[in-house]
């Protein structure tokens, strides 16, 4: 037995496999931008902000559960208890947002109606909620889901109705850091709107935003399976917040609801409200559905979708 050419082989495996391993890892790194710094090193991360999308649902006179004088109460004490730092809402009229905002002291709030008026009564907007003590506002805007997107109150052809995004450029008191939000709402009958509203989100994100983190909350009416989520998320621009962490909450559950109480989630759960990330020094802590009801009662026909998020040191 030539014991020299087995040895000599066995050394070349173990290198080979080396090799092999450190590449992977290196990959790994180079690839993920929630991963390692330069060189392979580890990240620090900062105290993660805690952002939720939550579709409050209007003031709906059509039916029993969707009246918000039923629900104002427990739509209250769900973000009372909840305690997000900053969140998109979707739906809720003027008046919705008053009642919140007087429950939430130290909140305040930015963004306008689908019409472009700040007063109108009984319109949807999609409001931003933040934490005064925490954020600053540094500048804001809105666009509109159609051919003009820099005009109010308009739509693409098939939409049911005017749909629109409110979005913020926001500066982290503590630290300094700043961050972008936008805030959506797609249409749910159009689904060439549906298409368009995914092309112009992503191409307002990169304008916007730029090489700023930025992150996406909405009801986008669109759930897992369909081509305007792919759209999205192979956009190269935008990726799940879902993806891109391990600790997750009820990630079997749908996002909607439609106030009928669940005891145990379908198979095949729909999720069609989303917290979209850029990638880059941040990282997704954490992401959870908020499935809280009050004696079988939903504050509204969406759940919170909910995500903790961090910069980098």
């Amino acid at each position: 037995m030539n014991t020299f050419h087995i040895t000599n082989r066995l050394l070349k495996s173990t290198l080979f496999c080396g090799l092999l391993l450190f590449s992977s890892s290196a990959l790994s790194c180079s690839s993920d931008d929630d991963g390692g710094g330069n060189g392979g090193t580890q990240l620090e991360w900062l105290e993660p902000i805690r952002v939720a999308s939550y579709n409050i649902q209007y003031d709906n006179r059509n039916e029993e559960a969707g009246r918000w004088e039923n629900r104002k109460e427990i739509v209250c004490r769900l973000l009372e208890a909840e305690d997000f730092d900053i969140f998109g809402a979707q739906e809720p009229y003027k008046f919705q947002i008053e009642d919140m905002a007087a429950a939430l002291p130290g909140y305040t709030w930015i963004g306008t109606s689908v019409t472009g008026e700040d007063n109108v009564e009984r319109r949807h907007f999609n409001p931003i909620f933040y934490k005064t003590d925490k954020f600053e506002v540094l500048e804001s805007g809105s666009f509109w889901y159609s051919e003009t997107p820099n005009v109010p109150n308009t739509k693409f052809s098939d939409s049911y109705s005017p749909r629109m995004c409110n979005w913020a450029h926001f500066r982290v008191k503590a630290t300094g850091k700043e961050f972008f939000h936008f805030n959506s709402h797609f249409d749910h009958i159009g689904t060439v709107a549906r298409a368009e509203s995914a092309k112009l989100l992503i191409e307002k994100v990169a304008e916007i935003a730029g090489k700023t983190p930025a992150f996406c909350t909405g009801d986008f009416n669109s759930n897992q399976q369909t081509n305007v989520y792919n759209t999205i998320v192979t956009s190269g621009t935008l990726v799940d917040s879902y993806a891109r962490t391990t600790d997750k909450v009820n990630a079997d559950w749908p996002s909607y609801n439609g106030y009928k109480y669940i005891s145990t989630p379908p198979a095949k759960a729909s999720r069609i409200d989303h917290i979209f990330v850029t990638k880059g020094r941040t990282k997704v802590q954490s992401w959870a559905i908020v499935n809280t009801s009050y004696s079988q009662k939903y504050p509204s026909d969406h759940f919170p979708v909910v995500i903790e998020w961090s910069f980098a040191k």
